[in-house]
């Protein structure tokens, strides 16, 4: 709570500058200044403009969220191909459910993106954390579906590997850690050459 009140002081604060700059620039001796060749101190913004830059701001405001106490939920559908190229970037549509309490945002405070994570089934290559992340097309407020093309590039030897496409909330956890699903799949990875190809 003591974020949100120092975010809309801080608002208050902005407006009330903006229409002393713009009160500044109406004043007779700004108007005389700018008559005499002198230099204008910016331009004028009307009511209306500041209005609009007020609201600009009003939704800047993003509360952060308290990430113990909120209820994280997602619904993650796809299928993923057989075979995809080790020397290429490949896309994988999926369908993302927000079933949480927050608006995922795609920057800033509250980002969501998706991932993935790779384990190597005949060749020793691995990784959990350390992969590309896809963000969503737009912010998804609770109840909404975005449809995503996650991108997977990052493994590059070729071998049969389990990929497992999983939401990262930025900054706190995975949610196949909380209980919601992944889309999984083994995957034969080989060099595609001239003929690359997607399944």
């Amino acid at each position: 709570m003591g974020i949100k009140k120092i975010l809309i002081f801080s608002l208050v604060l902005i407006i009330i500058l903006l229409i002393s700059v713009s009160l500044i620039s109406c004043s007779p001796a700004a108007v005389a200044s700018s008559e005499n060749g002198g230099s204008e101190i910016g331009e004028e913004l009307t009511t209306e403009e500041i209005e609009e830059l007020a609201e600009a701001l009003e939704e800047e405001v993003v509360e952060a969220v308290d990430f113990e106490s909120a209820r994280l939920g997602a619904e993650l559908s796809g299928y993923m191909p057989s075979y995809l190229c080790s020397n290429a970037d490949n896309y994988v549509t999926v369908e993302v459910t927000n079933n949480s309490d927050f608006t995922w945002r795609v920057s800033g405070t509250n980002t969501v993106r998706i991932g993935y994570h790779f384990y190597g089934q005949d060749v020793d290559f691995v990784e959990y954390d350390k992969t590309t992340r896809s963000v969503l097309p737009n912010n998804l407020e609770p109840g909404e579906t975005a449809s995503v093309d996650v991108l997977i590039n990052d493994i590059t030897n070729p071998g049969i590997y389990v990929v497992q496409i999983d939401i990262e909330v930025k900054g706190y956890a995975w949610l196949s850690s909380l209980d919601v699903p992944m889309v999984e799949g083994h995957v034969y990875f080989k060099d595609c050459g001239d003929d690359q190809r997607e399944d």
